[in-house]
């Protein structure tokens, strides 16, 4: 028997909601520029690439992620590109099943930005995000960021994760 359960998550929605700490270091910071992706946390270790390893950073377990930055230009203007992850449960039997990943392509899009010291907001409607640079890193929390299908042997259910991002700048 194979039941699949779709999630998608977009890195897109991992930006509404940042963490910032306080830096005297960093607040002469320039967020103008390239941020790669670098590192993508969740709260539990998954072996999604059947490697034998379990790891927290979804960027050790998938290549999805590979292509995803944040370009920020000097007009305010800032271009999201991030990959989706479709995962999906296999299951083998009442009480054995597998993770599925896919990657999907995600999306390019554009918004206006602005910078207070280490602080920076992105605007996006009425959820605009504030992040924290700290040197060449800019790091993104989301909470409940990431959902999760459960398999109990019966039921199918999901779990929301706590996200947690690194962009480095190029």
């Amino acid at each position: 028997m194979k039941t699949t359960i779709k999630t998608l998550f977009s890195l897109l929605l991992t930006l509404f909601m940042v963490s910032c700490s306080d830096d005297d270091n960093a607040s002469n910071a320039s967020i103008e520029g390239i941020w790669e992706l670098r590192s993508l946390s969740v709260e539990s270790a998954f072996d999604f690439n059947d490697d034998g390893t379990s790891s927290t950073d979804l960027i050790d377990e998938v290549p999805c992620y590979d292509d995803d930055y944040l370009e920020f230009n000097a007009d305010g203007s800032v271009q999201i590109v991030n990959a989706f992850t479709q995962i999906s449960i296999d299951v083998i039997s009442d009480t054995e099943y597998e993770y599925v990943y896919q990657c999907l392509t995600g999306l390019n899009i554009g918004s206006i930005w602005t910078q207070d010291g280490n602080s920076v907001t992105v605007e996006n409607g009425s959820n605009d995000l504030v992040g924290t640079i700290d040197g060449n890193e800019l790091t993104v929390f989301i909470a409940n960021g990431f959902n999760i299908p459960t398999y109990d042997g019966t039921d199918f259910s999901n779990t929301q994760e706590d996200i947690r991002l690194v962009f480095v700048k190029q």
